[in-house]
Formats: C-alpha cells, structure tokens, sequence
C-alpha cells in the first residue's frame, strides 16, 4: 500500500526535506552556514530529500531543532597547530531551532522556506596558543528552495531542486576577549549562495528507497570570507506501518478471511509496540535508515585556504516518524559519524539529533 500512501498522503514529505536547514554536518566548527536539508513527511526519508511534491494549494508549517554534540582537538594536535604557526578551532557543539513554511503551487512544483536561529557554544581558537572564545548565537540565514518533480510512473518519481540561501543572519557577534568571531563561526555567512540538486524515489509495498543529492554554491560573505563550497549525498530506506488504515476503512475492501495471513500476523506484531491506535487517534508509523554524506570546501579568508578546515563526513542516521490522525507528523532521528576523512587538525563529529513536527492546512 505504500504507493498509494505516499502519493495520496505527501502533503509534507517536501515541507521540511527543503527547509529545516538547522542540521548541516560541520567539518569547520558549529556556526558556520553550510545547509543540508532534511524532512518530516507522511511518508519516505526524514533527512534525504525524496523527489516526491506537495498537492497544489497544501501550506505546511514545521518547527524542527538539531543538536550537534562535536569532538574537540587534542592536547597533540594543539601542540600540532602551535607549532606550525597555523590556525585552527573548533567548539563543544551547537543547538539550532528553525521554522519552516511550504507551499504546492502546483501538484508538480513546491516552494519552501526556513530560517533558523543558531546557538554554538564554548569556541576554542588556537594561534600561538589556546584561546576561549565563547558562544555564537544568533539569527541563521534563511533559505528559499523549489522543488519540481519531472517524472512519476511507475511508482518512481524524480525532481529538480532549486534556491538560494540569503545572508539574514547575524554577522557580528562577539566573543569572550571582546573581538568579533571569525566569518566561519557566526550565525550567519553574510553571503548569498545558489542551490541546486536532484531526487529520485521509488516506492514497492511498504518500502521506498529515497536519493539526493545537493550542491551549495558559496559567495563570498563578509570579512573577506568564502565559506566554501558544500555538497551533499543522501540515501534512505523507510518501511511504512499502518499506512493502509485509510484504503481499509473507506473503501471496505479488507478481506476478513486474511486476517491470519503473514502480512496481518507481521503488522499485529509490530503493533503490541507501535499501536494503530491510542484513544480515538490513528497512528502510522515509518522506520527509517539513512546514509548522510557531506563534503566541505576548505574555506578562503583574504584568498587564503584554511589549512583546518573542511573535509567528508558520513553518518548512519536511524530514524522515526509517527503520524497522527494524517495530519500531524513528529520526526526523530540520531546520526552517528562513520567516516571521516577532515583536512588538516579538527575534532570531528560525536552525534547529532534532530526533532521536528509539522502540520498542514
């Protein structure tokens, strides 16, 4: 039944896959502007952007956090740094809510909108010697993305991804020592940065397999600073649970003499732990595996590259979504980094989570 499900019912698989821009994976330190976009549809991927588009005259409107747990540099690679006489830094982690709004123009293009606010903390710099810098925090940039889905036969659909990230936000936060943060490690970039990118779903019974991928052209921005170019990779697999309950119900075609079969006994097992129904609500649910890849440009400040700075990461990210009554979705998901290949001396990443609801009227 998914098919059917996931057209009927996708009024938010686009919302927040083109909006909630508040999770991006940072190889250079938690404030800086690159965006990965991520979803709370009724149906397919929580982060991968599925090609999938709203219906013509549906609005969304989600709220989503992320948390970003870093790792920190070493007392060797500090040493490292001093040493060389380069630059290097990096901070605890980064905690970033956002609002989203979307729209279907059309039952094929879908325009989405999102700006977060970000909070980075405990910024460590290393010059000669280590510094504490404190928190950034502040208004993120807002990003604007369409969607256009060119292909949908056979349960397989494809789309063209399209925007820009407008430099909103904050740009001239301060630290600890009374200087102005690096460009790198402000809320926002101060650049105005095109995105563009492709998505391919497909769907069979109640599984679909989900792909994008997304390029972040970068401008430069203010201080003299060129964040760096972003691309990312995402691929998801989601199994849907419960999402025939509507077909059941309305069209009467549930056959009584099956409800023994694998199919009713599987669903009545996964039910005991995620019910159909709690009071007078109906539940569906989505299980969700991805592999979320993202490669960052070592950034240029004064036309110079940043030595510590950008690189792959790439996260096995499990993930949930329950569904209530076809109209509110709640999403979660943890990204655990298992590749990292990082230029130069940086921490890393440790974890990062991410919680979103939306609704649509």
């Amino acid at each position: 039944m998914k098919p059917k499900t996931t057209k009927k019912y996708s009024i938010l698989a686009t919302l927040l896959a083109l909006c909630l821009t508040a999770m991006p994976v940072y190889a250079h330190g938690a404030g800086c502007a690159c965006s990965s976009f991520r979803g709370t549809g009724l149906g397919g991927p929580i982060i991968t952007i599925p090609a999938y588009t709203m219906s013509k005259g549906v609005t969304s409107l989600g709220f989503g956090f992320s948390y970003l747990n870093m790792g920190r540099l070493t007392p060797t690679q500090i040493n490292r740094v001093i040493r060389s006489g380069e630059h290097a830094d990096d901070s605890a982690g980064s905690f970033s809510p956002s609002l989203s709004l979307a729209h279907g123009l059309t039952d094929k293009f879908s325009l989405a909108a999102s700006l977060p606010f970000n909070f980075s903390y405990d910024f460590r710099e290393v010059h000669d010697e280590l510094e504490g810098l404190g928190d950034s925090i502040g208004l993120g940039d807002l990003t604007v993305m369409g969607q256009y889905m060119f292909y949908n036969e056979h349960n397989t659909q494809l789309a063209l991804l399209g925007g820009v990230k407008l430099p909103t936000g904050n740009t001239n936060v301060y630290g600890n020592t009374g200087e102005r943060f690096e460009q790198l490690n402000q809320p926002g970039s101060g650049s105005t940065d095109p995105l563009f990118g492709f998505a391919a779903s497909h769907q069979f019974g109640s599984w679909g397999l989900d792909f994008n991928t997304l390029y972040k052209l970068a401008t430069e921005g203010d201080q003299d600073t060129d964040i760096g170019d972003v691309v990312n990779f995402n691929l998801a697999a989601s199994y849907a649970l419960n999402h025939e309950h509507e077909a059941d119900v309305f069209s009467h075609a549930h056959d009584e003499h099956d409800d023994h079969s694998d199919h009713e006994i599987h669903h009545r097992f996964l039910e005991h732990i995620f019910p159909e129904h709690i009071g007078d609500n109906h539940l569906t649910w989505d299980f969700i595996l991805e592999a979320n890849a993202t490669w960052e440009e070592a950034p240029e400040v004064s036309e110079q590259k940043d030595a510590n700075h950008g690189g792959t990461t790439i996260l096995l990210t499990p993930g949930i979504r329950a569904t209530v009554n076809d109209s509110w979705v709640y999403n979660l998901a943890l990204g655990f980094p298992i590749i990292e290949d990082l230029r130069g001396e940086q921490g890393g990443t440790d974890l990062q989570l991410f919680f979103g609801v939306a609704t649509s009227f």
